[in-house]
């Protein structure tokens, strides 16, 4: 406290820094008390400058509007809209939710979420920048909508305004409640400690006096302040109140929604997402692992904006893949300098960078992150008579997160490790060693248990169109030198045959630096008295030559298909891209690099430093490069939300579809009753479940429900809880035989397998005893 009292004696700035986030964090402790603010807009709050096509209905529970009149002209310089006046709104998130009716082609209608007659909008002239809110598209589908809004701290909000904007057809508006969600004042609470704790510490480190520990203390946090520096650097786009578009964007962004809204309704670990494709749901977190993206999830229903959730996603991808790679590349070259330089190369590298703000792929380039990893458990597997755990953890902790996020990027490493074991099959046979990668094996499978058993049982099961014939040509997508080596690259674009419609597809400038000095230190091999180091390197810079000739275009990767076969042909139309071995190459390319700069220092301390700035100052140039073209080349959008009625957001290339199912045909979401006697009284899905009201005035008969029937849905009467069988119609949805004289409502819920359980014990107990064994470990050596 004494210590305490003469640093902000000795440094009154930080006094008042300190004073200043005090009242800021008791305002906030105050706000979590109190009851739920909630706004009630009524169509008679709705200005009407257009009485010839629109009016309150005579019990004024409705705003009709309705375009029928040959004596109305629209305006052709503005659209039809209608307003509030402005109403006061505290700080906070709010649930808004909108009761209306459209019909955007009253003669024929079609029910159609594509189609829509009109939108709904929130902003404030007062204060335009406290509001976020996404405009909702009121689609014919649905009648009732529910989208959220935030409105700024310290926000004086007197204005807020909402804007029915009207298209063509029937609209009729019932009203718009706003909700205020109290976990978001935790959460907001949460964000502003976290936030000032940072600041406090960078205060301190950088700018406090008269503290004469400081130099000491500075020392001790130089490795955190330079990974941050690194991770901030290639974060800097995320400091923004918009995302930049990339290819799969609005593919991840619905994951993290659907996965947010299933972790909502008590499913854990999420299996089937029952809200997505218009509530016909999808298998996507079955297929393809989405433990990763339990962060954002959580942070979303935390009620943080989507757009939120993702960059904070990204910020700790990125912090991660540099603390990995500082750690990795420390210990082969057992240097924490050259660890440092290793963690720069590669979390600023230029096909990384691509992944996360071009491509957007965050499969890709989260299991980025743990290549690392598999390569230090590979040398340590190597390099260490008998491997212990410690020894070989990495690679199964390594393979074990590749599975869970990325399993193309687990399949292309796994293809290099086994030509390496064959290289080294002598080394790989010793008993002690081969036991290590059993072992290795064994914990990695373990660990992915919980997902990848049911993964398999289910592609067997379900016959899914990625199971089905099509194969990929992928050669023609091949890279070109030109490509490779081109020190900075054209930004963004898309990927196809040729060059020229090609987004950046480079290892970069520092990489193409770094490759001439692996170069000079090969030509120069006979001088180097560290022939450990130079092996390493040989073996790192072999293979990631290698892996970049299995990227180029002059790979026969189609005559593989017709030498070998369909199944063959199959496998390689998995990888899609050949470019995806880039991934490898750079992370190979990177410790080739690391271990040049490492024999550098043998021969010239001050060389060897020099070449090191260089190649910082390489990396940095190409990543402000790469940021000023994102700023020129790709749009922007806020994503507060995310809600599109478009199939193909939501399925990408729909591999993980039924097979013969139409994802178009998702834009209606109507239950079919088969008979004339079988009347429809209600259809809505509510917490992830689906509540199906009928009346059956005939014989038994059939009724097709708007969701697919991927197996495991279990359909009961919500009075009795008699089950009834499910059937599979028309483009895969779910059938119900409807009995005779019956009413009431059957209720229809997915339930993955209770025997799936067991899979997620044995993860659960491979993590629990690892963790357990390190600590143990660790207090012996204490």
């Amino acid at each position: 406290m004494k210590k305490l009292r003469e640093l902000l004696c000795t440094n009154r700035w930080f006094a008042v820094v300190l004073l200043l986030e005090a009242a800021v964090l008791a305002s906030l402790a105050a706000s979590l008390f109190g009851a739920p603010y909630k706004l009630q807009l009524t169509p008679a709050d709705f200005s009407n400058d257009y009485p010839q096509i629109a009016a309150v209905n005579e019990d004024r529970t409705a705003l009709q509007i309705w375009n029928n009149s040959e004596d109305f002209t629209p305006p052709e310089d503005k659209a039809i809209s209608f307003s509030t006046a402005g109403s006061a709104m505290r700080s906070g998130a709010y649930e808004v939710t909108v009761q209306y009716f459209s019909c955007q082609m009253p003669d024929a209608p079609t029910f159609n979420a594509l189609h829509s007659a009109g939108s709904l909008s929130f902003a404030s002239k007062g204060n335009p920048s406290a509001i976020s809110a996404d405009a909702v598209t009121l689609d014919d589908c649905h009648r009732t909508v529910t989208t959220r809004l935030w409105v700024g701290y310290g926000a004086r909000m007197q204005d807020l305004t909402a804007t029915l904007t009207y298209g063509e057809g029937q609209l009729y508006l019932y009203g718009i409640t706003l909700t205020e969600q109290p976990i978001y004042r935790l959460t907001r609470l949460v964000i502003f400690v976290l936030l000032a704790a940072v600041l406090d510490l960078a205060l301190l480190l950088l700018f406090a006096c008269g503290d004469t520990n400081a130099p000491a203390r500075r020392r001790k946090y130089a490795v955190p302040l330079i990974l941050a520096g690194i991770t901030v650097a290639a974060c800097l786009p995320l400091f923004s109140n918009y995302l930049y578009f990339g290819h799969d964007l609005d593919y991840h962004l619905q994951r993290i929604s659907a996965m947010a809204a299933e972790l909502s309704y008590g499913q854990f670990p999420v299996r089937m997402t029952t809200d997505s494709l218009n509530g016909y749901g999808y298998a996507n977190s079955l297929c393809y692992c989405e433990l990763f993206l339990t962060l954002p999830a959580l942070l979303y229903n935390a009620w943080l904006p989507l757009r939120t959730c993702y960059q904070v996603y990204i910020f700790a991808v990125t912090l991660s893949t540099a603390i990995i790679a500082y750690c990795s590349f420390g210990k082969i070259t057992a240097s924490r300098k050259l660890g440092l330089l290793g963690a720069a190369l590669y979390t600023l590298s230029c096909y990384r960078l691509v992944c996360t703000y071009i491509r957007a792929s965050v499969g890709e380039y989260t299991a980025i992150t743990f290549l690392p990893l598999v390569l230090v458990g590979l040398y340590n597997i190597y390099t260490t008579e008998k491997p212990r755990f410690a020894q070989w953890a990495p690679m199964a902790f390594g393979m074990a997160a590749l599975v869970q996020c990325h399993l193309l990027s687990c399949e292309l490493i796994a293809l290099l490790l086994v030509v390496f074991c064959l290289l080294r099959l002598r080394d790989t046979l010793r008993p002690a060693r081969l036991l290590a990668w059993v072992k290795a094996a064994l914990l990695a499978v373990a660990l992915s248990a919980w997902y990848f058993f049911p993964f398999l049982i289910s592609t067997h099961e379900i016959n899914l169109m990625v199971n089905g014939p099509l194969i990929g040509k992928i050669q023609n997508q091949g890279t070109y030198l030109v490509q490779l080596f081109s020190p900075f690259g054209p930004g963004f674009s898309g990927a196809d045959s040729g060059t020229n419609p090609d987004m950046t597809l480079s290892f970069g400038l520092p990489l193409v630096v770094g490759l001439l000095l692996v170069l000079y230190c090969l030509l120069r091999r006979e001088s180097w008295h560290d022939r450990d180091t130079l092996h390493r390197m040989q073996a790192a810079f072999g293979f990631a030559v290698l892996a970049t000739v299995l990227s180029i275009h002059v790979f026969p990767w189609d005559s593989f298909h017709n030498w070998l076969g369909r199944t063959v042909g199959k496998l390689i139309g998995l990888f899609q891209y050949p470019w995806r071995f880039l991934s490898l190459a750079t992370v190979l390319l990177c410790l080739a690099v690391v271990l040049a700069v490492q024999l550098l220092k043998e021969k010239n301390v001050r060389l060897a430093k020099c070449v090191a700035l260089s190649l910082v100052a390489c990396t940095m140039l190409m990543t402000g490069v790469m940021q000023t073209q994102m700023l020129k080349g790709q749009k922007e959008a806020a994503y507060n939300t995310f809600r599109k009625m478009d199939p193909t957001p939501s399925t990408g290339v729909g591999e993980y579809l039924i097979d013969g199912t139409s994802a178009y045909e998702t834009i209606w979401a109507q239950p079919k009753p088969g008979s004339d006697d079988l009347h429809l009284l209600s259809y809505e899905k509510r917490g992830g479940k689906a509540y199906l009201e009928v009346e059956n005035d005939g014989e038994a008969a059939d009724i097709s429900v708007p969701i697919f029937n991927y197996g495991h849905y279990h359909a009961v009467d919500e009075a009795t809880g008699e089950e009834y069988p499910l059937g599979t119609g028309e483009n895969a949805r779910i059938t119900l035989n409807i009995p005779a004289g019956y009413t009431g409502t059957i209720m229809i819920a997915y339930q993955a397998p209770a025997y799936w359980r067991g899979f997620e014990l044995v993860s659960a107990l491979a993590l629990l005893g690892s963790i357990a064994w390190g600590v143990s470990r660790r207090k012996k050596k204490q």
